[in-house]
């Protein structure tokens, strides 16, 4: 049975148990400090900081952080912020553990960063299940425990995926797992905010500071693709929304996602699609 808090006063709980979802909105600034078992914390609006282990780490709107069990954590917060915190059972968490990989006496250990992909299937979920809080609290009561189970799955699935590619990569320390994962993250952030803009291996790996090479091998293993196939998978992206609602002429669609000129974005954009953009047009 899945429980459900609602807080919008500074909270008083020194330790919060497991198989708990928690929403927040903060009327007044706040700094909380308690114990906790495996936790998400999601922010729908504003930002949080949450201090813990000697770290600082910031989490804004539409970014997600998990903690390990038995942390000691202080959660600050501006008026106005809200959030969804997630307290899963480490039973649970270590069921899904160990179906979804090899034998072991060892449990799971999250990388404790902020994760900022809107894409990832976690991401998306979030979304949907913070939308339905809000919008549709029926439908919301109706799956809150299907949700919280699902949720609970695609964030172990994600780090078994995580440390599977880092067995390839034969890195096992878990604060290196940290830092290249968090290097690896700021190139997909950093490869977002640049969709119009010349990127190239070269300028990426100076950005991050490592070589082209070692960044070409973690991209792809921790990803699936190299950097230069997932940026343009965001601009072929874009251009299909951009070719199903808005106006814009080929040449202009094509300027705006990044591509030199029309020629080669149609010959891209079939390549990844089937269809030229003006086919994939008439039939959006």
């Amino acid at each position: 049975m899945i429980q459900l808090e609602e807080i919008t006063t500074i909270p008083t709980f020194s330790k919060q148990f497991e198989n708990k979802m928690l929403y927040s909105n903060h009327a007044d600034d706040i700094s909380v400090s308690y114990q906790s078992t495996y936790t998400l914390k999601y922010v729908i609006t504003g930002s949080k900081c949450y201090h813990y282990n000697h770290q600082d780490i910031e989490v804004s709107k539409n970014q997600y952080l998990i903690l390990n069990k038995d942390r000691q954590i202080t959660t600050e917060a501006k008026k106005g912020t809200q959030g969804l915190s997630f307290f899963l059972s480490k039973d649970l968490i270590n069921e899904i553990y160990h179906h979804h990989s090899p034998p072991s006496d060892t449990s799971i250990e999250f990388l404790e960063i902020t994760h900022k992909d809107p894409s990832s299937d976690a991401h998306i979920l979030l979304h949907k299940i913070a939308f339905l809080y809000q919008y549709d609290k029926t439908a919301f009561t109706q799956h809150m425990e299907d949700l919280f189970i699902k949720l609970s799955e695609l964030i172990v699935q994600e780090q078994t995926h995580i440390d599977a590619n880092f067995r390839k990569l034969n890195i096992v320390k878990h604060h290196t797992k940290k830092e290249l994962y968090r290097l690896i993250t700021d190139a997909k952030t950093y490869l977002n905010d640049n969709l119009k803009e010349h990127v190239d291996l070269d300028s990426l790996s100076r950005t991050m500071g490592i070589s082209k090479y070692y960044l070409h091998r973690l991209f792809s293993e921790i990803n699936g693709c190299t950097p230069l196939t997932y940026l343009t998978n965001l601009r072929i992206q874009m251009a299909k929304d951009k070719l199903r609602h808005s106006k814009d002429s080929i040449f202009e669609i094509a300027l705006d996602c990044g591509f030199d000129n029309t020629a080669y974005f149609s010959n891209t954009f079939k390549k990844y699609t089937g269809v030229s953009p003006t086919q994939f047009r008439v039939n959006s």
